[in-house]
């Protein structure tokens, strides 16, 4: 909710939103047994704040980073990352910047609790001559 705070989102929608998400279940059905779990985090399924949270969360995490030196120039613009929907793609001249860069990502996103999974098999390089 704090990255809404940061996007200028009014603190009254705010309220409103932890207040929809307070005290939040969900039944788990095994079998011929329900089990009812408190939901801690999250928004619930198919609500369609999550993307809007997701964005805002993501550009928050992307403002703390210090990249400096580390951008590509594209169309006058230094840029060190692209995203859409959940992808996002990391850009820097130096292909020995990747790893710091991933582990940076990674560490600012743990710091709010926002798990990134970086899987070594699905992060591809591509280097442009």
């Amino acid at each position: 909710m704090e990255a809404l705070g940061s996007q200028g989102v009014p603190s009254q929608y705010i309220k409103i939103l932890r207040e929809l998400h307070k005290n939040f279940t969900t039944k788990i059905s095994q079998f011929y047994s329900d089990i009812n779990v408190d939901v801690k985090r999250g928004v619930r399924q198919g609500d369609t704040i999550l993307p809007k949270l997701f964005t805002y969360t993501l550009q928050n995490i992307m403002r703390t980073l210090k990249w400096d030196n580390m951008e590509v120039k594209i169309d006058r613009r230094q840029i060190h990352h692209l995203r859409f929907a959940d992808d996002i793609v990391l850009i820097t001249p130096d292909i020995s910047q990747v790893e710091r860069m991933l582990a940076d990502f990674d560490k600012a996103c743990g710091k709010i609790g926002f798990v990134c999974p970086i899987d070594a098999q699905r992060n591809e390089y591509l280097r442009i001559l």
